[in-house]
């Protein structure tokens, strides 16, 4: 019923609703909370009555999900309903570096200090292990490396990547949601 009422008819109804209860109500505030309760309930009748259009539409136009939402949108629908199981979106953090025993985080830019020997190093082709703040991490190094491949526009070596644990595929992973 609360959807269906602005805040202030809502706000209204409910005072109205515990002079009822308590049976305080004048036959006016009775009237009032009637038609409030019409009002409601014209407004669940209307949005029936399009969703009822809505869906003649679709099944005589033979429309498919997929042609109205996006993907995304018909998982998080499933999710709404109960239909696939709640899961988070898996939050991943900026790499996180270190240089000179100080820790960067690589979120928008990378200051001056750590960028050029780190840059230098990998243009180089030397490891960058020394740099890796997390070096157990392997999504988060992956990620750095896909930034690193796509700023400079070399390619780590694949012995550098063995010694990281990290497989090439994984890099070119976190390159593509770089890239999106």
């Amino acid at each position: 019923m609360a959807k269906l009422l602005t805040d202030t008819e809502f706000q209204r109804f409910s005072e109205l609703q515990q002079k009822q209860a308590s049976f305080a109500i004048t036959s006016e505030e009775a009237d009032e909370l009637r038609g409030i309760v019409e009002r409601a309930q014209q407004k669940r009748d209307d949005r029936a009555a399009a969703m009822h259009a809505i869906e003649t539409h679709i099944a005589q136009f033979e429309i498919t999900p997929d042609e109205l939402f996006s993907p995304e949108q018909i998982a998080e629908a499933a999710r709404a309903y109960g239909l696939i199981a709640a899961t988070k979106k898996e939050r991943t953090l900026p790499p996180s570096l270190t240089h000179n025993g100080k820790t960067y985080q690589w979120t928008r830019a990378l200051p001056d200090d750590i960028r050029v020997p780190l840059f230098d190093a990998f243009k180089a082709g030397q490891s960058i292990k020394t740099f890796l703040a997390t070096p157990k991490d392997t999504a988060r190094n992956a990620a750095t490396i896909a930034r690193l491949e796509k700023e400079t526009g070399v390619v780590y070596a694949d012995n550098w990547l063995e010694e990281l644990s990290i497989q090439r595929s994984l890099v070119d992973d976190a390159a593509a949601k770089l890239a999106a």
